[in-house]
């Protein structure tokens, strides 16, 4: 079946409807946009922090890009909780798996003009993507503390 070409942000624009901390016993629900929000604003002040603090060069629009889009797989996936992902090596080669083929469904949905550039986003691999990594990761960790 062909997929949409149009439905990629149709997708994406489904992360308020998806709940977060589903294991957890949270005092206020919060949704992944909401949680992607957060994640963005901490990856680009840390970026900031570091170029202004610590002579670092990080490209913060660029670190800004990878956390907008860093929970997308899971508009088909839901928020599977860190705890069961990284139980064994087995499950998190289980959930790498499903995780990409997440991803490849939904650069599927893009026009081929777009594909490369969304699937830098979402798969960012490479040296020049290594810190900002790092970064993104950072700052959902202390998304998740906040």
């Amino acid at each position: 079946m062909t997929k949409p070409k149009n439905s990629f942000f149709a997708l994406i624009f489904r992360q308020k409807h998806i709940k977060r901390w589903g294991l957890m016993n949270s005092m206020i629900q919060e949704n992944l946009t909401e949680h992607i929000a957060e994640t963005s604003i901490l990856a680009h002040a840390l970026a900031v922090i570091g170029n202004k603090y610590f002579g670092r060069s990080y490209d913060c629009g660029k670190v800004a890009e990878l956390a907008l889009f860093h929970d997308a797989p899971e508009v088909f996936t839901g928020d599977l909780p860190t705890p069961v992902k990284y139980f064994s090596p087995k499950m998190r080669e289980s959930y790498a798996e499903i995780e990409n083929n997440a991803i490849n469904d939904l650069v599927s949905r893009l026009p081929s003009e777009m594909s490369e550039i969304y699937t830098d986003i979402l798969r960012p691999d490479g040296d020049e993507y290594k810190d900002l990594c790092k970064l993104v990761k950072a700052a959902d960790k202390l998304s998740a503390l906040i």
